[in-house]
C-alpha cells in the first residue's frame, strides 16, 4: 500500500505541475497539461498494475496461462468471434515465456494507458481527474475484470468520434467497438449506447430510460428468462447455465456506490444551462453518466451488470471535473473541489479492499 499510496500521490502532483506549463489550449478551450503530465502517470500507473501477482481475478488469468501447451498453437480457440483477440495474445505469449508477467502487462496498457490519455485530453482541471481516476476505484478494478477493462481501453480509443458534429465518424466508432468486440463480445452493446448519447442532455428519452430501468430493477425475475436468452451465446453464456441468477448466491452492488454517482448528476441536472457552454460534449458525458447510473441500477439486483458500467465509467469523471469548473462561481470552486477530494477520499477508503490484496514478485 505504501508504494501504491506514493504513485498516487505523486502522479497527482505530476499532474498539478503539469497544468501550470500548459503549452497551448485544449480541444474544449482549457489550458492542455504538459504532455510529461500524461507520460508519468501513464508509465507509473501502468506498471504498478503491470507487474502484479495477486488480486481479483488475476490468478485466474495466471492459472489459465500456465495450462496452456507451451509448445503449440490451438488454434481452436482462434476462431473470428468475441474475445479471439485475448486467446490470441495469451498463446502469443505463452509460445515465448512461462512467465505471465508480459502478459498481464500488456493488459494493463490497454486498460491504463487509454483512459489516463481521454482524462489528459479532455478533464477539467487535470490533476483531478487522476484523482478521480484511483479514487472512483476505476483503476483498482481495473486488476479484476481483466478482460473487460482491455476492452474499455479500446473503446475509450474511440471516444472522440462520440463527440464529433459529422454525422458519419459514428463509422469511425463503430471500427473501435468491432476491435473491442475481439476482446469481449459485451462490446456491441455501445453501438445503440451511441445513438442514445449523442441528443441533448436531459431529453425526454433520458426520463424514459431512468423509468424503464428501475421498472426492470424491481421487476427482473419476470424479465429474467428473456434476459438469460439474450446472453446464452455471449461472454456471459456460463452465467445463463450455472444458475448465476437463479440460485441467489450473488447478490447486487453496494446502494452507496449508485447513490455516490447520483450526486454529481444531481448537480449536473440543476447547473444544466451552465453546462450548456460545453456544446456537444457535455451532452455526451451527461448522457454517458446517466447511462452508467442506469448499469449501476440494474446492478442493484446482480452485481454482474456493473460490468457493463466499465465502457462508461470515464465519463463521470469527466463531468465532475467540468462541474467543478463550470457549475460554481469562482470564489466558491475552490471550496467544491477540495470537499470532492474528501469525500471521494472516504468512498475509496470504503472500497479499499480492491486493492489491499494486491502483491507482485518484483516489489
Amino acid at each position: 500500500m505504501t508504494v501504491f499510496a506514493s504513485i498516487v500521490v505523486f502522479c497527482y502532483f505530476t499532474a498539478a505541475v503539469a497544468k501550470l506549463y500548459a503549452r497551448r489550449p485544449g480541444d474544449l478551450g482549457q489550458p492542455k497539461p504538459n504532455i510529461l503530465g500524461f507520460i508519468i502517470p501513464a508509465v507509473l500507473f501502468t506498471t504498478f498494475s503491470g507487474l502484479r501477482h495477486g488480486l481479483g481475478d488475476t490468478e485466474f488469468y495466471i492459472h489459465s496461462y500456465n495450462l496452456l501447451d507451451p509448445t503449440r498453437i490451438d488454434s481452436s480457440s482462434w476462431k473470428l468471434g468475441g474475445g479471439v483477440m485475448y486467446n490470441i495474445m495469451q498463446q502469443f505469449f505463452r509460445l515465448r515465456t512461462d512467465d505471465p508477467t508480459p502478459l498481464i502487462f500488456l493488459t494493463a496498457i490497454l486498460s491504463c494507458v487509454p483512459i489516463i490519455y481521454v482524462i489528459y485530453k479532455y478533464a477539467h482541471p487535470y490533476e483531478l481527474g487522476i484523482y478521480l481516476f484511483v479514487t472512483t476505484s476505476y483503476y483498482t478494478f481495473s486488476m479484476n475484470g481483466i478482460r473487460q477493462y482491455m476492452t474499455a481501453g479500446v473503446l475509450i480509443l474511440g471516444t472522440k468520434y462520440l463527440f464529433s458534429e459529422n454525422n458519419k465518424d459514428f463509422f469511425k466508432y463503430l471500427f473501435f467497438v468491432l476491435c473491442a468486440w475481439l476482446f469481449h463480445t459485451s462490446a456491441l452493446i455501445m453501438i445503440p449506447v451511441y445513438f442514445i448519447v449523442r441528443r441533448r442532455a436531459w431529453s425526454w428519452l433520458t426520463i424514459f430510460l431512468l423509468v424503464v430501468t428501475a421498472v426492470v430493477t424491481m421487476m427482473f425475475d419476470v424479465f429474467l428468462p428473456t434476459f438469460l436468452n439474450i446472453i446464452e451465446n455471449t461472454d456471459y453464456s456460463e452465467y445463463a447455465y450455472n444458475e448465476w441468477f437463479t440460485s441467489g448466491r450473488e447478490a447486487g452492488s453496494n446502494a452507496i456506490r449508485v447513490a455516490v454517482l447520483f450526486i454529481p448528476m444531481v448537480l449536473a441536472f440543476l447547473q444544466r444551462h451552465r453546462m450548456e457552454v460545453l456544446g456537444r460534449f457535455g451532452d455526451v458525458i451527461i448522457n454517458m453518466s446517466i447511462v452508467n447510473i442506469l448499469f449501476y441500477i440494474l446492478s442493484l439486483y446482480n452485481w454482474i451488470f456493473a460490468r457493463f458500467a466499465i465502457y462508461t465509467s470515464v465519463f463521470p469523471i469527466l463531468l465532475i471535473t467540468w462541474l467543478i469548473t463550470l457549475a460554481f462561481k469562482r470564489r466558491d470552486s475552490s471550496i467544491a473541489y477540495w470537499t470532492t477530494v474528501c469525500l471521494y477520499a472516504i468512498y475509496f477508503y470504503n472500497v479499499k479492499y480492491s486493492i489491499i490484496y494486491y502483491t507482485s514478485v518484483k516489489f
